[in-house]
């Protein structure tokens, strides 16, 4: 592998797996009748563990203000979010998860897990740490960059 070829070659391969990543949306879906958008917005919620403004929540997801609050009233008509409004500025709206929200994504995640676990039974346990290594020395190589560079 060329150094000067490297950049497109990871870029390519990144691209093609969050697009298999994305087709795995039928296991959330089959889960927890969420989209993806939805899922990442809850367990935010939970990572955080508190208030999180809409702007906040629209800026972390990368949507649009109006996108989210369309997905915090259908989450909210579901049972597993709260909204309330700012004690010191009436414009802002705060948002956090309900103890049903709570218990919904535990049973994504445990779902979610249960259904890896099937794809990944058809490696061996050599090449499913090859994986998993690989994955996490990028995963950390990537929260070492700079935001925005």
């Amino acid at each position: 592998m060329k150094k000067n070829e490297i950049g497109k070659q990871i870029y390519d391969v990144t691209n093609q797996i969050a697009q298999l990543m994305g087709s795995f949306e039928f296991m959330q879906k089959k889960c927890s009748k969420l989209g993806r958008v939805e899922c990442n917005l809850l367990h935010y919620l939970i990572q955080t563990d508190r208030n999180v403004n809409m702007k906040e929540l629209s800026e972390h997801l990368g949507v649009t203000h109006s996108r989210i609050t369309h997905l915090v009233d259908s989450l909210i008509k579901k049972n597993y979010l709260v909204r309330f409004p700012s004690t010191d500025d009436r414009r802002v709206f705060y948002t956090q998860i309900n103890e049903e929200g709570k218990e919904m994504l535990n049973k994504h995640i445990n779902e979610s897990i249960k259904s890896y676990n099937k794809i990944l039974n058809q490696l061996d346990e050599n090449e499913l740490t090859l994986i998993f290594d690989a994955l996490s020395k990028w995963k950390d190589f990537l929260y070492q960059i700079p935001q925005g560079k």
